[in-house]
């Protein structure tokens, strides 16, 4: 059975060890080898601190196997770090937890729109970021030597306005 939770704080050591995986997956898009710490991603804790920002754990048989770290900017929410273990790929546990994500959004009613940024080298991540219903907005950045594309997806259902 899949759960999905907001993280609490003595939850975030089973986020760190997911989120150090996720670090390693990413290196073969960027190519950055990224050491053991969290001297290197000075954010993660924010996520737990401040208000705008959410973490959610995601769990099979009560065995972490990915998380969601999201943040509302003040304009859309968006989903700054997304993973799912290797394992667990393709088999709609991603998909569950993006649907979740958008129905907490969707209460929290600040914004219309959600938001994440995926390498433009990394076709898996762009085609299940499409089928989830995000589109490509058009929109490139740059962070460092690293190019992204900007999806979105609107949080409105069908036949609301």
């Amino acid at each position: 059975m899949v759960e999905i939770i907001v993280a609490p704080e003595d939850r975030r050591d089973e986020i760190w060890t997911l989120f150090l995986e996720y670090c390693d997956d990413l290196s073969q898009y960027d190519g950055e080898k990224r050491p053991q710490t969290r001297k290197r991603y000075p954010y993660f804790d924010r996520y737990w601190e401040n208000t705008d920002c959410v973490p959610f754990l995601v769990t099979y048989h009560s065995e972490p196997i990915g998380f969601c770290l999201m943040c509302d900017t003040g304009v859309s929410y968006r989903v700054d770090e997304f993973y799912i273990r290797p394992l667990q790929r393709r088999r709609g546990f991603g998909k569950l937890v993006v649907d979740f994500v958008k129905e907490y959004c969707r209460k929290l009613g600040r914004h219309d729109v959600m938001a994440a940024n995926v390498y433009v080298n990394n076709d898996p991540a762009i085609r299940f970021w499409q089928s989830a219903g995000f589109r490509d907005t058009g929109r490139r950045m740059r962070i460092k030597n690293l190019r992204m594309i900007e999806t979105e997806a609107d949080l409105e259902e069908a036949g609301q306005p």
